[in-house]
């Protein structure tokens, strides 16, 4: 007899939903058993999944789903998304895409996102709702905080730090041991060399 499947609902409709869409469709636990968005398009569907109403269409199945994924690319949306789910009760789920690359010694945070092709090394550390996009390398001993996006293509190396809610552009890289801070934009394609302090 197989385990039940974990029934996951999204919350998000863009194109960030799409890719969540297709991660959580080749786990083999879990499958998507709701999309919906604060402001669907009449008739909208994802992947052959079709867009409810928002809030209140998660509110109306949360005894019948397992947890919540927020397919919200931009960092303060989606937590303040995630943490209106965890104040109604709502567990959030991360999602790691079978094509990505986890050691086991990492600790990926509630709600995160690790995309196909992405590298998440030992004894890293992802906190809770945070982006580790397609292809995007986080090596050992890093520290990712919650909220932070780390693009498609980016780097950190080594030891690199980057606070809550920062955003790593696609392609960038953040030297070993650099510690980037909270609510900042380390742009696409550049190299950060040195320290930075957060924005709050």
């Amino acid at each position: 007899m197989s385990e039940r499947k974990k029934r996951i609902a999204i919350f998000g409709a863009g194109g960030h939903g799409k890719v969540v869409v297709d991660a959580i469709e080749r786990n083999a636990g879990l499958e998507v058993a709701l999309v919906a968005d604060d402001s669907p398009q009449q008739g909208a569907t994802i992947l052959g999944h079709a867009v409810a109403g928002g809030r209140e269409a998660l509110l109306a199945l949360q005894g019948a789903i397992d947890g919540v994924v927020v397919a919200i690319g931009d960092n303060r949306a989606r937590m303040e998304v995630a943490r209106w789910l965890e104040a109604q009760g709502f567990l959030l789920q991360s999602v790691v895409h079978p094509a990505a690359a986890v050691a086991p010694s990492a600790m990926i945070g509630a709600g995160t996102l690790v995309m196909p092709g992405a590298v998440v090394n030992a004894e890293a550390r992802i906190g809770r709702n945070a982006i580790i996009n397609t292809g995007a390398i986080v090596e050992h001993d890093c520290e990712v905080g919650e909220g932070a996006h780390v693009a498609p293509g980016a780097v950190l190396c080594g030891g690199a730090c980057v606070g809550a809610g920062t955003l790593v552009g696609a392609g960038a890289v953040v030297l070993p041991g650099v510690k980037v801070g909270a609510a900042l934009l380390v742009k696409a394609g550049t190299v950060a060399a040195r320290n930075r302090e957060g924005g709050g």
